[in-house]
């Protein structure tokens, strides 16, 4: 009798790996893996030119990687969309269904004023000499962080304020809404089956994504806000809702003078 042949290493049943301990590698390698290369990158941006140059390579544009940030983000919606539109499972409807926003408008509505108040106190305390930036600069914290002025954007810069009001929606709000919301629901459903488990760490990665704009602000910012664009989409099946509640707090942050957190990506810079 001769011995039983060892399992084919090519067959499905005797993968190393279960398709679920790949899908986590997935998730960790795109969404914590990626943003923390581009926040290297930032800090870092002469080893990436220098490794071109020794390859013979001109690669003087690699040297701000802050500008190639909108283009990135949209290659990388690109291909989540493709994979999206790919997946016969995916309900194509999510990625806009304007009707389910008119249920939870008025919870949104209110949800922001509130909170656009005090993202408003939190700006004024921010400014230079008030008790608030004053009692983090004693603890260490926040004495090369740009500093700002309650509505310096509309005020200072009008013009580069409504462009920001009509394109960022378009061309940011939306897109990280595909990644963070539309693909990662869809995407990693069967490794976090519990509503509660997606919603929570669609806001961690959310907010983890914008380390790469060099300041701890941000990341707060986008925590707190990605877990009410979770619960939102959640809620509505609906990216078009998401995308809405996403603009109005991103295009206030830029309105009421936090701006410089944002804009550009430039740690220690000024919309000036």
């Amino acid at each position: 009798m001769h011995p039983p042949m060892p399992p084919d290493p090519l067959k499905p049943e005797s993968r190393s790996l279960p398709r679920a301990v790949l899908r986590w590698v997935e998730l960790l390698l795109l969404f914590l893996g990626v943003p923390t290369l581009f926040w290297y990158w930032r800090i870092a941006p002469d080893h990436l030119v220098d490794l071109g140059a020794r390859l013979g390579l001109d690669w003087a544009v690699l040297e701000h990687p802050g500008h190639l940030m909108l283009p990135s983000l949209a290659l990388f919606t690109i291909g989540v969309l493709v994979a999206l539109l790919c997946d016969r499972s995916f309900d194509r409807s999510r990625l806009w269904n304007p009707r389910a926003l008119r249920p939870v408008l008025v919870t949104i509505l209110v949800r922001f004023v509130v909170l656009a108040g005090l993202l408003t106190l939190v700006t004024w305390q921010l400014e230079d000499a008030m008790p608030l930036r004053a009692a983090l600069a004693r603890l260490g914290y926040g004495v090369d962080w740009p500093a700002v002025r309650l509505f310096s954007l509309p005020l200072g810069h009008p013009g580069l304020w409504a462009i920001i009001m009509v394109f960022y929606p378009a061309i940011s709000v939306w897109p990280q809404e595909v990644l963070y919301r539309a693909f990662f629901f869809h995407r990693y459903a069967r490794i976090l089956p519990a509503p509660a488990a997606r919603i929570a760490l669609s806001a961690l990665v959310f907010g983890f994504m914008h380390i790469v704009f060099m300041n701890p602000v941000a990341p707060l910012l986008c925590t707190l806000g990605g877990l009410l664009f979770a619960q939102t989409y959640h809620r509505t099946h609906s990216l078009f809702a998401a995308s809405f509640e996403h603009a109005l707090y991103g295009c206030w942050v830029f309105t009421v003078g936090l701006g410089a957190y944002f804009y550009g990506g430039t740690y220690g810079g000024t919309l000036g």
